[in-house]
């Protein structure tokens, strides 16, 4: 019955492929990938839609190739972040026609990447269908991948691995990161595809993914890191303050004293910590505020983390932060293209002239920055979207015992943006074997454990204090020893392999 069907799919293959809708179908498959992803959590379609995009590879000239590839990752890109419209059009008063006409030209960006995948492996490595589709494909998928994250800074969403996060697969986190997960995922899609197509194939495969699975399962249940010192008891307050208010003059001290009143209703807590930019202003215009709730905290032994812009009077820069009341302090160093920072500062009246977005052009910390302490613990710090990055939180490891990752997500209004922030941040638990303190402005908050288990969840747009104990963690996963290096270097060799064998051949 399999081979009755093939021999019919395969009369309609070429037909597909010269067909005015193939690019058309590309788009949607890739569209459609967005199910997989949280809050959807359809990850089965993963599996197929990735067999879908490789299976066309498969049949394509790599100029075809580049083109699905292209149509495929503009369809995934385009939804996957569909979500920054709302920060652009709703909050930073951009027209409608501007603010799609970025989110496109920047998903049309970051779709070249997908379209390398397939035009880099058809156009230079020559092997038979079932090595591209099992391995060459799915290494150039996680090698691309991991450059979309590097390219100008960087912008990493919507990678495969973080559909797995509930999965087996994610065993292999703490090992081999994100990406390694998005190998396997990969690897996944391109075994069943290339199962169904390639009879010789057909009692290979199956032994291939069985134990793949099966090592992920048994590595979910193997601790990485072990506990130091006490459990420290924190309570994360999400303040709930609209972003449509955020920044309004006559909304600033009934903020402060939210803030202030959730705080000081917190009783035997070691660590409190509020969201980026919890606190809306600068930190050398509201000294007697910090200063009187500082000595709040020193009386019941707590540290307090708010995050706040800060101004150096030195160099004349300024930063989006977080402080410790009781003394110290982190600046962001990965800064959010067009929200944060305008890459070509020629464009800033430009820009400005279509979307408002406060404090749009700050300057970045340094690399070198020493550690933030608070209740007597060294903190990996990450603000907002930095935490998308894992070599950023790897940055501070293994020296960090927990980390602390602030947000303002309000900018996204009831878009999907948060509960994926939520997840990739789960991730980052999960790589480095440390608990995650997220407290974010209007949710979701959360404090995650070193598995990658949620141990407590706030609700989105209510106000809400997430209290908990968590443990400080020492040691390293193997992914914190050697982070992406092995992963890329693994990819490049097995491609470039291939290369040469082709280049030989000629």
């Amino acid at each position: 019955m399999i081979t009755n069907i093939l021999s019919r799919f395969k009369k309609l293959q070429s037909i597909f492929l010269e067909s005015r809708f193939a690019p058309l179908v590309s788009l949607l498959a890739g569209a459609l990938t967005i199910l997989a992803f949280a809050p959807f959590n359809q990850v089965w379609l993963i599996y197929l839609l990735i067999a879908f995009i490789f299976y066309i590879w498969s049949l394509s000239t790599p100029k075809k190739a580049l083109f699905h590839g292209w149509m495929f990752g503009l369809g995934m890109q385009g939804v996957g972040i569909s979500w920054l419209y709302f920060s652009l059009h709703y909050h930073g008063g951009s027209p409608v026609f501007f603010a799609v006409l970025l989110v496109f030209l920047l998903a049309s960006v970051l779709a070249i990447f997908t379209a390398l995948m397939g035009f880099s492996v058809n156009r230079f490595c020559k092997s038979s269908n079932p090595v591209k589709l099992v391995f060459l494909y799915p290494m150039a998928w996680a090698l691309f991948e991991w450059l979309q994250g590097i390219v100008l800074t960087g912008f990493a969403w919507q990678q495969l691995g973080y559909t797995q996060i509930d999965l087996p697969l994610s065993g292999f986190a703490p090992v081999i990161g994100g990406h390694g997960v998005s190998l396997l995922v990969a690897m996944t899609a391109g075994g069943m595809i290339s199962w169904l197509v390639n009879s010789d194939c057909r009692r290979k495969i199956p032994s291939l993914l069985m134990v793949i699975w099966l090592s992920g399962f048994f590595l979910q249940e193997v601790v990485w890191t072990e506990a130091t010192g006490d459990e420290i008891n924190v309570a994360l307050i999400q303040g709930n303050i609209p972003q449509s208010l955020k920044w309004k003059t006559e909304s600033r001290v009934p903020t402060l004293l939210k803030y202030r009143q959730l705080s000081l209703e917190q009783k035997d807590v070691d660590l409190i910590i509020w969201p980026e930019t919890a606190i809306p202003g600068y930190q050398h215009s509201l000294k007697d505020y910090i200063a009187e709730l500082g000595e709040a905290m020193k009386k019941s032994d707590t540290d307090l983390l708010a995050g706040i812009f800060v101004r150096d009077f030195e160099t004349a820069r300024y930063y989006n932060s977080l402080i410790n009341i009781n003394g110290g302090e982190y600046h962001k160093r990965h800064l959010v293209p067009l929200g944060e920072y305008i890459p070509l500062r020629f464009l800033v009246d430009f820009f400005n002239h279509f979307v408002k977005i406060p404090m749009s052009d700050i300057d970045s910390g340094a690399d070198d920055q020493s550690l933030l302490y608070a209740a007597g613990q060294p903190l990996g710090v990450s603000i907002c979207f930095e935490d998308t990055f894992a070599r950023d939180v790897r940055r501070d490891l293994p020296a960090a015992t927990l980390l602390v990752n602030v947000s303002n997500d309000a900018w996204f209004d009831g878009s999907f943006e948060p509960v994926q922030h939520h997840a990739i941040a789960r991730m980052r638990a999960l790589e480095s074997g440390r608990f995650m303190l997220r407290a974010t402005n209007t949710g979701i908050s959360s404090i995650i454990g070193p598995q990658g288990e949620e141990i407590a969840v706030s609700p989105q747009f209510e106000t809400s204090v997430l209290k908990a104990s968590v443990q400080p963690m020492k040691g390293s996963t193997p992914y914190v020893f050697w982070g992406d290096l092995l992963l890329v270097l693994t990819c490049l060799s097995v491609l470039a392999g291939f290369i040469f064998k082709a280049q030989r051949g000629k």
